[in-house]
């Protein structure tokens, strides 16, 4: 990546109302100048001015163009927005155009990675910038704009002042004690302080992961109780084959949904059939139980015109101990006395149960509260911190890096210059999590995931 001056649409491609074309570089002001017309003499710096896109005398397009002085901008070079009119053949147009001034394709990420460069964020912010862009729900997303505002990296910068500290206490010793054996300086305090950082921000990966990705819901009954009918209606559309014919449903459907800003994976699973000596079924109530056991929580369908079976206790004994929520289905074709059986099955159990019927629609908003409430208890849940796969492997390091130090210094007999290797090491894993120390095999890896644009 050459620093010359790039360009890129920065907004998504297709048919809008408005695009938007990124120019970064030492020649971004003299091409801006070469292709609109009406603009002032002298362009202030984060001022918007209508102008109009020309290519050979003619105009192409009226736009709005802002341009930021360098290093006050996004990459730290000098840095021009130019907002078209979203035709995909205008954009073509004035890429081409700025191409044909001396500009260049940008490639993936490469703005971000001037930025990078440039000293206009760490690594860690410019991996929050992509993450932020593909965030799947608004905390994951809240939790990402924190990260590019620094949040995360000012606790990295915390651990490596803890371990510069201590890194210096022990050269110290090399440098200017005969006796290098570490049993003469209190260093503990700072590898504890570092290793419940490290702790506190790992045990968060698992917890990131369900922002990004989402509950999994798997809707579980036996055969023709109901689940596809429940399935198409928290997706607003006939996605799932309902019908009279028990078994409909072979094998799992999946569909993304999402509930105050935040996604949940619905899975409507095949029935469950303990009497069926079917092959094709057999297979897909094999995938029914691998998918309840994979889930997050379970929408457990019962139906109230049959009686308690078989294939009911084998569900209730696979999610006793998951979160779920029970519905007794059909209620506008109950029979009393299987009702009364169900009520006491459960009741005994302590479990908490609603009636519904899907096919009039009593009471079935009671699905909605049940992955409301899921999202209100994450709320009270959310970290201070969301890390990557990378950044949590790092990290992951550092804590083993600082466990073995700990160890030598509780010994009380490693030599100071082993320790002192070690702590290097540590200081080492910082310098990549922000990027001081990469070589440029991963950061062009951690980049190229990026769109063009950003």
């Amino acid at each position: 990546m050459e620093f010359d001056t790039i360009a890129a649409l920065s907004t998504p491609p297709g048919r809008g109302g408005i695009a938007v074309i990124r120019l970064s570089g030492s020649d971004t002001l003299s091409i801006l100048t070469r292709v609109t017309e009406t603009l002032p003499k002298y362009i202030r710096s984060r001022k918007a001015y209508h102008s109009f896109i020309h290519k050979s005398g003619k105009r192409i397009d009226e736009c709005l163009v802002t341009f930021f002085k360098g290093p006050k901008s996004y990459t730290g070079e000098d840095v021009a927005e130019i907002s078209v009119h979203s035709s995909p053949f205008i954009i073509e147009s004035v890429l081409e155009l700025l191409f044909h001034n001396d500009a260049r394709q940008a490639l993936p990420g490469e703005f971000t990675f001037r930025a990078f460069k440039n000293g206009k964020m760490d690594l860690i912010q410019a991996e929050s910038v992509n993450e932020l862009i593909n965030a799947n729900s608004r905390y994951h997303a809240l939790m990402k704009f924190d990260n590019i505002e620094g949040k995360l990296s000012d606790l990295v910068t915390k651990l490596r002042r803890h371990l510069l500290d201590l890194g210096v206490r022990v050269e110290s010793i090399i440098e200017f004690q005969e006796d290098q054996y570490l049993e003469h300086i209190e260093i503990s305090d700072e590898i504890k302080r570092a290793q419940e950082i490290i702790r506190r921000v790992v045990s968060h990966a698992k917890f990131n992961d369900v922002l990004d990705k989402g509950f999994n819901i798997v809707i579980a009954g036996k055969v023709n109780v109901g689940k596809s009918s429940l399935f198409n209606h928290l997706l607003m559309e006939e996605r799932s084959i309902i019908s009279a014919i028990p078994g409909t449903t072979r094998d799992f459907i999946k569909e993304k949904i999402y509930i105050d800003g935040f996604p949940f994976e619905i899975t409507d699973v095949a029935g469950i059939n303990s009497d069926t000596d079917d092959h094709i079924e057999t297979i897909g109530i094999a995938r029914s139980f691998d998918k309840i056991e994979k889930s997050d929580a379970i929408i457990f369908l019962l139906d109230a015109s049959r009686p308690l079976e078989d294939s009911d206790n084998r569900i209730y004994d696979a999610i006793r101990k998951k979160p779920k929520l029970i519905l007794i289905n059909k209620m506008d074709a109950a029979h009393p006395e299987y009702i009364v059986a169900m009520r006491t099955f459960f009741g005994e159990r302590n479990e908490e149960w609603f009636e519904i019927s899907l096919k009039e629609d009593v009471n079935t908003d009671v699905v909605t509260f049940f992955l409301k409430k899921m999202v209100k208890e994450l709320e009270s849940q959310i970290v201070d911190f969301s890390i990557n796969q990378r950044q949590k492997h790092l990290l992951e390091q550092l804590g083993e890096s600082l466990d073995l130090v700990n160890k030598m210094v509780e010994a009380g007999t490693a030599e100071v210059e082993i320790i002192a290797e070690n702590i290097r090491t540590s200081m080492a894993i910082i310098g990549q999590l922000t990027g001081q120390i990469s070589t440029d095999d991963i950061l062009q890896r951690i980049f190229a995931t990026f769109c063009v644009g950003k």
